[in-house]
């Protein structure tokens, strides 16, 4: 049963004693973490929320291991990712941050979902009105799955758009975050997978400087992630790059605890 209404939603969440909201879903507990990401000022412009997954037996499962995996039904993926939005954004909205942009990430398939949806009613648009947090504080970023129907996404992420989200494209360069995918839905924002950074760093050079040229074309925002080391940062600042976000910058943490390194 894919998870719809409040009141499902609302049976899965509790309190922890620091206030951070936590989510269940079968044998897995959910927690927001958020990572900063920065202009080249710098400023932090917003954060990243990502979900942290336990499972019963305590051990930790990777998000990304999880929503690749096949072990998983899409309906558990689905739901997991739905729960992770939700706990997301009510922490967020009881953070310092909460006038800050608020990036997350979301399952194409679940994207999709969106095409048809009357935003202006959904859940979704309903809780940040309550919370206070308007829609152009959110980014969604559609990560580097495959789509049931690529064209079902573009018209989801329009219809997002049309109700003042905007939409990121991730790790831009892996998977299905392809040039295809990004000139059909054409994101306001264009978030560089590491390897692209990576790979420059060491001489090969095309795959990003296509990847800048590919957002300037589109009039899209450029975020570079990964960012691990003052070297890189600086050959980073050195390219026409609007958003930094990686471990050197700032660490993945709670909100009360976010834990900031000043760029030099």
């Amino acid at each position: 049963m894919l998870l719809s209404t409040q009141q499902q939603f609302q049976a899965c969440i509790s309190s922890c004693e620091d206030g951070q909201l936590i989510a269940h879903y079968k044998m897995f507990t959910l927690r927001s973490v958020y990572q900063p990401i920065f202009n080249s000022k710098p400023q932090i412009i917003g954060v990243e929320a990502l979900v942290r997954i336990t499972h019963d037996n305590k051990k930790q499962i990777r998000p990304d291991l999880f929503f690749h995996s096949d072990t998983y039904s899409m309906e558990d993926k689905i739901n997991v990712e739905r729960l992770s939005r939700v706990i997301h954004i009510r922490n967020f909205a009881q953070s310092k941050y909460k006038n800050l942009r608020l990036f997350l990430n979301l399952l194409p398939s679940v994207g999709e979902y969106f095409a048809a949806e009357d935003m202006k009613t959904s859940l979704l648009n309903q809780r940040l009105k309550d919370l206070d947090i308007s829609t152009s504080q959110l980014v969604m970023e559609v990560v580097e799955l495959d789509a049931c129907n690529e064209t079902s996404l573009k018209y989801a992420m329009q219809n997002l758009e049309k109700n003042g989200f905007s939409i990121a494209i991730d790790d831009y360069g892996t998977r299905a975050s392809t040039k295809e995918r990004v000139t059909t839905i054409k994101p306001s924002i264009i978030k560089i997978d590491r390897s692209l950074m990576l790979g420059y760093m060491t001489g090969n050079h095309s795959p990003l400087l296509n990847a800048i040229e590919l957002a300037q074309k589109i009039n899209s925002e450029i975020v570079v992630e990964g960012i691990e080391s003052q070297e890189q940062l600086d050959a980073m600042l050195k390219l026409n790059i609007d958003m930094f976000q990686g471990y050197f910058l700032a660490m993945p943490e709670p909100i009360p605890g976010l834990c900031v390194f000043e760029i030099a």
